[in-house]
This record gives C-alpha cells, structure tokens and sequence, in this order.
C-alpha cells in the first residue's frame, strides 16, 4: 500500500512503518488523549491544527517519508 499525509490516521496507525515514521517527527502522537478524535482524518487535515506542532516542512518532510514506504 501507498502512504502519505492525504491517509486516514487509522489506516497510518495500523502500518508498523507508517508509525515509525511519524514517531520520528512526531514523537508524541501516540500518547496524544486527541489521537481517537482524529482517526478519520487525514494526517494534512491534522497536521493543519495548531496543536499539532507541525510544521508545513515537518509534514512535507513526513509525506516524502511515506511515500518511500512500500
């Protein structure tokens, strides 16, 4: 399967390497209490909240990264 941040968080989290992927620029992700309220989301939509702590380069850098996967 193909990843990037256009994803579902569910379909993400259920890739073991899509996870450690995330884990690597978003080391907090997943012990975020929010993570449930945004499984239907795509990581774009998410990464767009403030919250996130992401930047538009981090998520560039996190969908380059899932993309690579295979």
């Amino acid at each position: 399967m193909r990843y990037s941040a256009e994803n579902q968080m569910q379909t993400l989290l259920a890739a073991p390497e899509a996870v450690e992927v995330l884990e690597k620029h978003f080391p907090k992700i997943l012990k975020n209490p929010a993570l449930q309220m945004t499984r239907f989301m795509s990581l774009r939509c998410v990464a767009a909240f403030a919250q996130s702590g992401l930047s538009a380069e981090q998520l560039d850098e996190i969908d380059t990264e899932l993309r690579q996967l295979d």
